[in-house]
């Protein structure tokens, strides 16, 4: 299949998305959190753009705004529960600090933060975590090619800052 034959699906901050062969997901982030469950098996894809870690209250809504409330989300929207969440990957992208703040502790950050819920939710959901690309002090450009299941992430180089 060509590159340009590729329907492009972006998902923006909060948002939940699914794809199959002839499209791919794609996210830019910064301190958000990427998390991707990947089903070759299925030819199915998921990708959440998180934004903070933990929903306030316990929903069924499909929404990616909270790193918990995403991971029932992207299996809701897979269709994939029970003893298939074992056989579901996870890539977990972002979580950058953007603010740059000299004196506060990195793992107050908001980006640590999200990490750290994106890795207690698979865990709690029995996904196992196959990559994670996290922290530092750029952002991330994530993509998903639904059609072979390969993932890429790219750093985006922070303009007139450190990288």
């Amino acid at each position: 299949m060509c590159m340009n034959d590729i329907q492009k699906i972006h998902v923006q901050i909060g948002q939940v998305k699914t794809g199959r062969a002839g499209q791919s997901l794609n996210a830019i982030l910064g301190s958000c959190i990427g998390l991707g469950l990947l089903y070759p098996a299925k030819g199915i894809y998921g990708l959440a753009h998180c934004l903070l870690a933990k929903s306030p209250d316990s929903s069924d809504a499909i929404c990616g705004r909270h790193v918990d409330q995403a991971v029932n989300s992207l299996q809701s929207l897979m269709e994939v529960s029970g003893k298939e969440l074992r056989k579901l990957q996870a890539i977990v992208v972002g979580g950058a600090n953007m603010t740059m703040p000299a004196d506060t502790d990195p793992a107050r950050l908001v980006g640590s933060i999200n990490a750290r819920s994106a890795y207690r939710s698979l865990r709690d959901a029995g996904v196992r975590n196959i990559h994670e690309d996290v922290g530092g002090m750029q952002g991330r450009q994530v993509t998903i090619d639904c059609s072979s299941g390969e993932f890429t992430v790219k750093a985006i180089p922070r303009l007139g800052g450190q990288s």
